[in-house]
This record gives structure tokens, C-alpha cells and sequence, in this order.
């Protein structure tokens, strides 16, 4: 057996790995600046309800942001265009400090979003050429779980700095400027652009994988509620700001120790059953969140169940739509699934701060409970009417 027959499977792994390591940066950053926005907006009096359209806004320009990207893809190479979004978001960090108030913050989200969706963007299209159907969901939840991990170490910078100076906003934006460092240890596809000829529209892509697609949208409401509201949610339950931190913590540490084994069963057995039992699981998790105490240890470890059970949703079916995509539009599917991703995020937050401005700080819990449940009937429901089947590439005519 000699080094040549590993020699590949040794490069993917690299440029997982560094592909990974880069939105993991990004998300690092990310990761800080919105629990730094859920403590600050207590103490600047910014209400839940306003917070909830600050972290929708987010994803609005999410949305905005996949199409313009798709068209500067064309132009810039895939590392190009990852670098210029980490810089431009860099950039505009050290905004969230410097204007601490509801208006600001709003034009901020949207420009934060927009260039986030280049980053994914990059990243997803990447991966899945580089993985074939039978490692997909292992690479998909390595990817989501170094993603969750950046997360993490996010609040762990939160815990140790003041977050009522403009420092940890400036701290977020040297974390996202060195972002693109890893992505350039990646050796194969780099320099590669986006062909408007293998453009695929929504509808067209929706009518392929209807379970991927449409099932995004709940997808992206899941983890809109969860991601976007989670610091929110402990801030108003009075817990301190390292307590945020360790409860957005325990989220994201939830998500990343169960990624990578979700992932494989996923490659194993049907990825939207997996889907279906980690919702109604989640389900439970919610109401029993709901009838402990938010400063009790019992909370704490159910947010790690919470994480561990509702994130690796994403990368189950992201790797089940991808396992239908011929690989000359995987863009076109990374830009559907971004894109159904989002528009089902923007209401995600809406849905908690609305479900929080109703029955309290435990509506994140209520809405978290509806989204999951909502995602569990439809993938049930198409369980039945489409069963898995033996791959076959598909392709639009």
C-alpha cells in the first residue's frame, strides 16, 4: 500500500479542513457580535421586539446579498471574492460600537448579512464538489461543527472582555479579518468563477429536490429563532453577560460534538428521518427548558442538548439536496438553499421576539417548539409521499 492510493483522500481532507477553519473565523466573529448586541441592547434599552428585526435584518440582507454575489462570482475567483467579504465585514464591526442605537444597528445587520452570503456562498459550492455522496453528510457536519465551534469560541472572548465599550466590537472585526488566512492552504478550486450558464432558477431547483428546497425554509426558521435570539433570550432571563456567554456557549458546544456522528448516521440511513427525530427531539428540549429555571445547571445542560439536537438540521439538508445536484450546478444549488435558507431565517427572529413580546421571555422556547415541529410534519409528510430511492442524478432540460 503506498502513500499515492491515500494521496487524495489526504488533500480533501486539507481543504475541508481549511475551508472550515475559514467560516468557522467568520462565524467566530459573528458569533460575538450578536451576543455582544443581546447584552448591549438591555442595557441601551433597545426592546426585544426591535432586537428581533435587528437580527432579521441579518438575514434580509442574506438574501440581497446571494444573487449580487452570484453575479460578482463571475468576475472574482472564488478565494477573491471570499477575501473581500471578510474585509468589508471587518470593516464594518467596528460600526456596532461606535453607533450604539436601533437605526444603526439595522443598516449594520443588513450589510453584515449581504456579505456573509459571499462567504457561504464560496464555502458551500467548495465542499460539495469536493465530497461524493457517500462522505456528503460527514463532511457537511465537519464543516457545520468547526462553523459551530468559531461560534463558540465567540462567547468565550465575551466572558473575559467588558461589552459596554466598543473593545470586543473592534476584537470581532480583527477576528473576521483574518478569516481568509486558512482558505489559502486549500490548493484545488480556488481560482475557479461562477458560468451563468449553469444557472438554475429557485423554481426549477424546487421541482427536483422539493424536500431540500421547500424544507430549507423551515430549516431556516429553526435556526434563525435559535442563532439569532438565543443571547437575546438569556439576557432578558437576567443573566449576566458571562452567563450569556455560557449559554450561547453551551448551544454551539452542543452543536459541535454532535455534527460529526448525526452526520455519518445520516450517510447511513434516511437523512430526512434523521431530520424528523431530531425535531420532535428538540420539541422535548423546549418544554423542558420551559419549566426549569433559566439560572439553574439543568438549563445549561439542556442547551447543549438544544444545540447538539436543532443544528446539525442544516447540514443534513443541505447533504440530502446535494445528493440530487449534478455537480456542474452545485452553485446554482448552494444558491437556492442560501437563499430559501434566509428568507425562512428573516422570520425566525420575528417569530421569537413576537412570541416573547406575547408570553414573555419564555416564548423563544414556544417559538423554537412551533418552528421544529412545523419542519418535522412537512419531512414527514414527504417521507410518505416521496420515499428514498437509489440515486440517480438529476438534471433540468
Amino acid at each position: 500500500m503506498t502513500w499515492e492510493r491515500f494521496r487524495p483522500m489526504a488533500r480533501t481532507r486539507y481543504a475541508v479542513a481549511g475551508l472550515a477553519l475559514s467560516i468557522g473565523t467568520v462565524l467566530m466573529g459573528s458569533g460575538l457580535l450578536s451576543s455582544l448586541m443581546g447584552v448591549r441592547s438591555k442595557t441601551a434599552g433597545i426592546s426585544a421586539g426591535v432586537m428581533g428585526v435587528a437580527m432579521a435584518m441579518f438575514y434580509a440582507g442574506f438574501v440581497a446579498g446571494i444573487p449580487a454575489m452570484t453575479k460578482v462570482h463571475e468576475l472574482l475567483s472564488r478565494r477573491s471574492l471570499f477575501v473581500l467579504c471578510t474585509l468589508f465585514m471587518a470593516a464594518g464591526s467596528l460600526g456596532y460600537g461606535l453607533m450604539v442605537n436601533a437605526v444603526a444597528w439595522l443598516v449594520l445587520r443588513f450589510v453584515t448579512g449581504f456579505c456573509t452570503a459571499g462567504c457561504y456562498l464560496v464555502v458551500e459550492t467548495w465542499l460539495n464538489d469536493i465530497a461524493h455522496n457517500e462522505i456528503r453528510g460527514k463532511v457537511m457536519g465537519t464543516y457545520v461543527a468547526v462553523a459551530a465551534a468559531g461560534m463558540a469560541a465567540g462567547q468565550l472572548v465575551l466572558s473575559v472582555v467588558n461589552p459596554s465599550s466598543w473593545v470586543p466590537f473592534g476584537i470581532a472585526g480583527a477576528i473576521g479579518a483574518f478569516a481568509f488566512a486558512p482558505l489559502f492552504t486549500v490548493k484545488v478550486g480556488g481560482e475557479q468563477r461562477h458560468h451563468p450558464a449553469d444557472t438554475v432558477s429557485l423554481a426549477q431547483m424546487a421541482r427536483m429536490v422539493p424536500s431540500g428546497i421547500v424544507g430549507f425554509v423551515l430549516v431556516g426558521v429553526t435556526q434563525g429563532c435559535l442563532l439569532q435570539m438565543a443571547a437575546v433570550y438569556a439576557a432578558r432571563a437576567d443573566l449576566s453577560s458571562s452567563q450569556v456567554a455560557l449559554f450561547v456557549g453551551a448551544i454551539t458546544t452542543g452543536a459541535v460534538a454532535l455534527q460529526f456522528p448525526i452526520g455519518a448516521l445520516g450517510d447511513r440511513i434516511s437523512r430526512r428521518g434523521v431530520m424528523v427525530a431530531l425535531c420532535v427531539m428538540t420539541s422535548a428540549v423546549c418544554v423542558l427548558m420551559a419549566n426549569v429555571s433559566p439560572h439553574s445547571a439543568v438549563s445549561f445542560v439542556l442547551a447543549f442538548a438544544l444545540g447538539g439536537f436543532s443544528a446539525p438540521l442544516y447540514a443534513l439538508g443541505n447533504a440530502y439536496t446535494n445528493d440530487w445536484i449534478p455537480p456542474h450546478q452545485r452553485l446554482a444549488a448552494s444558491r437556492a438553499l442560501l437563499s430559501t435558507y434566509s428568507i425562512g431565517a428573516v422570520f425566525g427572529p420575528l417569530l421569537a421576539a413576537a412570541a416573547m413580546s406575547i408570553f414573555g421571555t419564555v416564548g423563544f422556547l414556544w417559538a423554537l417548539l412551533a418552528s421544529h415541529a412545523a419542519l418535522a410534519v412537512f419531512m414527514s409528510y414527504r417521507v410518505v409521499v416521496a420515499p428514498d430511492r437509489a440515486f440517480t442524478p438529476l438534471t433540468v432540460g
